[in-house]
């Protein structure tokens, strides 16, 4: 990352206080860091309950700009709820697509309450966003103008009806058909959290690209939360404002059946309240008991329910179709039924790309901007779904001492010897799990030592670090103790 020199080091320091300070606040805000540990959670109450934040970060509750008295108005692990901003958006100014039949803006206007809909004036879009980030352009010197001119109307804020979720700029209500996910002007771990075009664009690509793949039948459980629609605006040179940018993401929480829907961060954080154990293993502990089976015995028959539920299709889009999802912690939405893995919901769709088997598949299309290479896709596919996801899952259960780490990994690598022979395709990144000495792991803690931007990095192979791979070692382990692999 190259050399640092003294204010760099500084700003580092703060940043890691910074965020301690934050999460000993909203930890000394909550009373109800019982029910967090031992649930079973909402969908909402898990999203606003990430109270610790990312694992392989040293500063994950680090936010500026935001003040105390905004982080509490708007930051999840405040359990914030406030009203969406809605501004009105003169067709010379509104940009926005979608992959649907219906266009953006008539989407968005499902969301649009009666109230400000009657302000709404003819032919202008409807654009929701996060109150903060309508906070922080309201200031701007163009914005004003557009203002003054009739360009940008502002309609006000809806109900206090909205949460948001552990990526603080995603927002969810339960009663809405959409989630909005919107820039948000803040740096947030390691990047400024706005939105891209190319990104925004990568949800309606996978929008369509995914109709044709008959995902529930080859995939019992598992569903993404698409992303088909992007809204904005246009800047004074006339191309998109990155910071109006939001998405509409599909809410199949809405009628969907009655299983909890706990995102894997906040089942596997660090122990937080009485008891001191994981979501994870206080689940498996009262399911072990209601059972009556030996503990390790119930760890490995959920870490397998698990592996099923979630390798299985994710590993499966990638060997079989070429559509590679990035599902680190943050974007597995397990699905539970009485504690159990019965499917998962992905979230985030700027983290989708595709590979060489996709191209094989579609020869008709052109790359896409995000169609990665081998090496590309070895590196970031395997390091959000095993390392940062699944292997956290194995840490989680070891480190309650549910079961044994050893015949975790060991029981992962015959899950994914299995998938060899179960699936199709492009057959790489399998055998690089099984197979290569090394992985890739980010590093996290040099790309914020460095104060880099990693949405904006034109490199971003640069931040990874070279990781043993236990897969690997598991083999060779085993062969040497004459145990099964």
């Amino acid at each position: 990352m190259g050399p640092l020199d003294a204010t760099a080091r500084h700003t580092f320091r703060e940043r890691v206080l910074e965020s301690r300070a934050n999460t000993r606040a909203s930890l000394d805000d909550r009373d109800d860091l019982a029910h967090l540990q031992n649930g079973p959670l909402t969908f909402a109450e898990a999203e606003q309950g990430l109270l610790a934040g990312h694992a392989f970060h040293p500063a994950p509750k680090s936010r500026a700009p935001f003040s105390e008295a905004e982080a509490r108005a708007f930051c999840p692990e405040h359990r914030a709820r406030f009203g969406l901003a809605w501004w009105a958006v003169a067709p010379p100014l509104a940009a926005g697509d979608s992959s649907r039949d219906i266009t953006a803006a008539d989407l968005a206007l499902e969301l649009l309450p009666a109230n400000l809909a009657t302000r709404l004036p003819p032919g202008f879009s409807a654009l929701p966003m996060h109150p903060w980030q309508a906070l922080q352009l309201r200031r701007q010197a163009w914005v004003q103008a557009q203002e003054r001119r009739g360009q940008l109307l502002w309609l006000g804020n809806s109900a206090a009806e909205w949460l948001p979720t552990s990526s603080h700029r995603s927002l969810y209500a339960p009663r809405a058909p959409w989630m909005v996910k919107g820039s948000l002007s803040a740096r947030l771990t390691n990047s400024l959290r706005l939105l891209s075009l190319k990104e925004v664009r990568r949800g309606l690509h996978l929008d369509r690209w995914m109709r044709e793949l008959d995902v529930a039948r080859r995939f019992p459980g598992f569903a993404v939360m698409q992303e088909p629609a992007w809204l904005g605006w246009l800047d004074a040179k006339g191309d998109v404002d990155p910071a109006s940018l939001v998405v509409l993401r599909e809410n199949l929480l809405l009628g969907a059946a009655e299983t909890e829907t706990v995102v894997l961060a906040t089942l596997t954080q660090q122990p937080l309240g009485p008891g001191r154990q994981t979501l994870l293993a206080a689940r498996l502990r009262a399911k072990t008991q209601a059972l009556g089976e030996p503990l390790p015995q119930v760890a490995r028959s959920w870490f397998g329910a698990f592996c099923e539920r979630v390798l299985t299709p994710l590993f499966g889009l990638a060997v079989e179709d070429g559509i590679v999802l990035l599902a680190h912690q943050q974007n597995i939405v397990l699905r539970l039924d009485d504690g159990w893995p019965v499917g998962m919901f992905y979230r985030d769709c700027q983290g989708s790309g595709v590979g060489d088997r996709f191209l094989e598949r579609h020869p008709q299309l052109a790359p896409p901007e995000n169609h990665w290479p081998q090496a590309t896709l070895r590196r970031y596919f395997l390091y959000y779904l095993l390392i940062n996801s699944t292997f956290a899952v194995i840490s989680a259960l070891a480190a309650d001492g549910l079961v044994d780490e050893a015949r975790l990994l060991r029981d992962l690598r015959a899950h994914l010897e299995g998938l060899r022979t179960r699936f199709d395709g492009d057959l790489d990144c399998l055998d690089h799990a099984l197979h290569a000495a090394r992985l890739e792991v980010k590093g996290n803690f040099f790309c914020y030592l460095s104060g880099i931007n990693e949405a904006t990095l034109a490199e971003p192979a640069r931040l990874y670090l070279p990781l043993d791979n236990p897969l690997a070692a598991t083999t060779a382990t085993a062969r040497h103790k004459g145990v099964p692999a």
